[in-house]
């Protein structure tokens, strides 16, 4: 498989403690109420995207209406961290 795909609660296992920095300030830091507001932020992203597509090459997009947006290039692991969530 090339790709994989996730919906909103495997999105929140492959991205837990938001190791891939999906939510982070304008200064590339952690938020301070990163933990508090994980759900609230997943459930933001997935307002604006159908669902995330995690490439062989750990590419991150964004799918909407079948429109891709890559969202972070080569993001170390992604893909074997995505095709551990989708194996459990």
């Amino acid at each position: 498989m090339n790709e994989f795909r996730l919906n909103k609660e495997e999105f929140k296992l492959f991205n837990q403690d938001d190791q891939f920095g999906f939510f982070y300030d304008e200064e590339g830091w952690p938020k301070k109420n990163a933990d508090a507001n994980f759900d609230k932020d997943v459930e933001s992203l997935y307002g604006k995207y159908d669902y995330i597509s995690i490439d062989f090459q750990d590419n991150i997009y964004g799918i909407k209406n079948g429109e891709k947006e890559l969202i972070m290039k080569a993001a170390t692991e992604a893909y074997y961290i995505a095709r551990e969530v989708k194996e459990e």
